[in-house]
């Protein structure tokens, strides 16, 4: 069986994911392929460990200090009322945070974004759509 996130980080070493926000030494920050909540992104292990306690030592303080930045960096881009931050793996055993921008504006801000999974494909984005939230979240990144 195959694991869809080292698929992805190959596929993003050859140059061909177009979801790519940054590079970090242990992880990649991509935007989500959907925009329900704007901002919304993922940070992936570059090398596949199941669970954060399966990071050696050293990896694993690299690891937290990436996870920040990248909160930091949509938190600044975006200034959501507060940051749903979510690591399951239970889909896919491959270490893997998602970041949840949450607004006033939010229908049901009071319930975990998962509640609203049903809804996200309404809001899938095209590469170039993607591209100036991309950019925005690269700004706070440099």
């Amino acid at each position: 069986m195959t694991c869809l996130l080292c698929d992805r980080i190959e596929i993003t070493k050859k140059g061909q994911y177009p979801y790519l926000i940054h590079e970090f030494k242990n992880s990649f920050l991509y935007l989500g392929e959907h925009q329900f909540f704007k901002g919304y992104s993922i940070l992936v292990s570059k090398n596949h460990y199941r669970e954060m306690t399966d990071l050696p030592l050293g990896i694993s303080e690299e690891f937290y200090s990436e996870m920040m930045k990248a909160s930091r960096a949509i938190n600044e881009a975006f200034l959501p009322k507060k940051m749903n931050m979510c690591s399951l793996g239970n889909r896919v055993d491959h270490i893997h945070w998602h970041y949840f921008p949450r607004y006033d504006t939010d229908p049901r801000f009071f319930d975990p974004p998962w509640l609203m999974m049903d809804q996200f494909d309404l809001s899938k984005v095209t590469p170039r759509e993607a591209q100036a939230t991309i950019e925005q979240i690269r700004h706070f990144l440099i």
